[in-house]
């Protein structure tokens, strides 16, 4: 715990840990005590940021799970109300990935520890979703000749983009929101019996439909978890990073978690072991892996009623990059709609923002920096329209929902640089819509409304 020995704001700001934790989140609890917060974090039982810890401690695996977490919120306001000698008024949420599972975890066990919750791009669901990591390392290595190489993604993206950018009016490299496109990758196979940088062969067609697609049970059909879009598959930071990797098998990023975590925490193989992911079965495979880990991992419940019961000003803000190469945007935007379903009383207390363009977290060829990562993603200015935290503040202090958030995409991604351009983002399903006149690079020439030709919407409009 971090606190300011002057100019405390009186309140609490929890930074979550991505990944599999193991470390404090440093950046986090230091860009909470910048802005007058108390800041805190944890490593959530564990040191080192693979599933190594996992094998024979179940215990460890609960802290990691969910106990530490809570455990952290515990003691960090009991140190805050001893250092200062009155308690925060207000305590505070925000991170993103497994942080934005720890957030949801938070909510649905412990409705109590925290007021207003920025939850972002959340690996809730996390066993499917892990299954889902899998499924594509399958999908790329277990047929010969499948891998898809860098060059080959780019042209990917390009053949999306050209089939599907102006489809949101605005032809800008960023896809209002993916869903809308029917981009199916056997439009660039290369001609038969050929191969090349810029074209798939049958065997990667196969592979990138697998990966669009998601896993689903063989035996039954159903889904387990979506895939992903290709309108930004190119970028650095994207497919080539997470899904893809080197030609290699267990060299993505998407690879790394998936193994350690089936291998480590499902199987318990001790390090330096190594588990098949080959020969994952997505039925009896996946019912084991539920059975052993969902009740520790998941996040899922989507009744929240006991967060607003027990929490009657609890506010939840829960974001999402729509070109998300780690964690499905379409999970998120599931959950949401289960939420809607289960609480009649949801836009009272719960918002989504997906954001076009954004990738995990953060980065991609959108407007990316709104405050949701502190202190990465430098908004435009602490204000509620441009700060995500301030505007979660607002809503939880002065009963102001958040509406729509001014986010900026700078010129390299880099503030000093300069502003390339701002777009609002808008409470789901409504989206940026340009208004048909004025700099398509400028917010102020757009505006938030449901799609005419929205089919994906959760509730209505109004």
């Amino acid at each position: 715990v971090w606190m300011p020995t002057s100019g405390w704001n009186g309140k609490f700001l929890s930074a979550g840990e991505g990944g599999y934790a193991g470390s404090i989140n440093y950046g986090g609890i230091g860009g909470a005590l910048s802005r007058g917060y108390a800041g805190g974090s944890t490593d959530t039982g564990h040191v080192g940021g693979t599933a190594d810890f996992a094998p024979e401690h179940p215990e460890k695996v609960t802290d990691f799970g969910w106990r530490g977490k809570h455990l952290q919120a515990a003691r960090s306001k009991d140190i805050i109300r001893a250092f200062y000698g009155s308690p925060a008024k207000h305590s505070y949420f925000s991170s993103c990935s497994n942080g934005g599972r720890q957030a949801l975890m938070e909510i649905q066990r412990f409705p109590e520890d925290y007021d207003g919750l920025l939850v972002g791009a959340p690996a809730n669901n996390w066993t499917h979703h892990f299954a889902g990591f899998i499924w594509n390392e399958q999908a790329l290595f277990n047929t010969p000749g499948s891998h898809v190489s860098n060059s080959k993604l780019a042209a990917v993206q390009a053949a999306t983009l050209a089939k599907c950018d102006a489809l949101d009016g605005v032809t800008d490299g960023v896809a209002e929101d993916p869903r809308r496109c029917k981009f199916d990758p056997v439009s660039i196979a290369c001609p038969a019996g050929t191969d090349g940088p810029s074209c798939l062969t049958p065997p990667q067609v196969s592979a990138v439909r697998k990966i669009m697609a998601g896993p689903r049970n063989p035996r039954t059909g159903r889904q387990i978890y979506p895939g992903y879009f290709t309108s930004a598959a190119g970028e650095a930071a994207s497919w080539p990073a997470w899904i893809t990797g080197p030609a290699v098998p267990g060299a993505s990023i998407q690879a790394f978690f998936g193994n350690g975590f089936f291998g480590r925490i499902v199987h318990e193989i001790p390090a330096p072991g190594v588990w098949d992911f080959s020969s994952f079965d997505f039925d009896g495979d996946m019912a084991f892996t539920d059975r052993k880990t969902e009740g520790t991992m998941n996040a899922t419940e989507a009744d929240l009623s006991r967060f607003t019961h027990r929490n009657r000003h609890g506010k939840i803000i829960m974001w999402h990059g729509w070109e998300d190469p780690a964690i499905s945007s379409a999970d998120a935007v599931d959950y949401y709609g289960q939420v809607v379903r289960e609480n009649h009383d949801s836009k009272d207390f719960f918002r989504l923002f997906m954001v076009p363009g954004m990738l995990h977290c953060g980065g991609g060829p959108g407007p990316n920096a709104f405050g949701q990562s502190l202190p990465q993603a430098q908004p435009l200015s602490n204000a509620p329209q441009h700060d995500i935290l301030s505007a979660l503040e607002r809503w939880v202090e002065d009963g102001v929902a958040p509406e729509r958030i001014v986010a900026v995409k700078y010129v390299n991604d880099v503030p000093a640089q300069g502003i390339a351009r701002t777009r609002p983002l808008c409470v789901y399903p409504k989206a940026a819509v340009y208004k048909g006149r004025g700099n398509t690079n400028d917010a102020a020439n757009f505006e938030c409304r449901k799609p005419k030709d929205d089919k994906h919407d959760h509730q209505d409009d109004d």
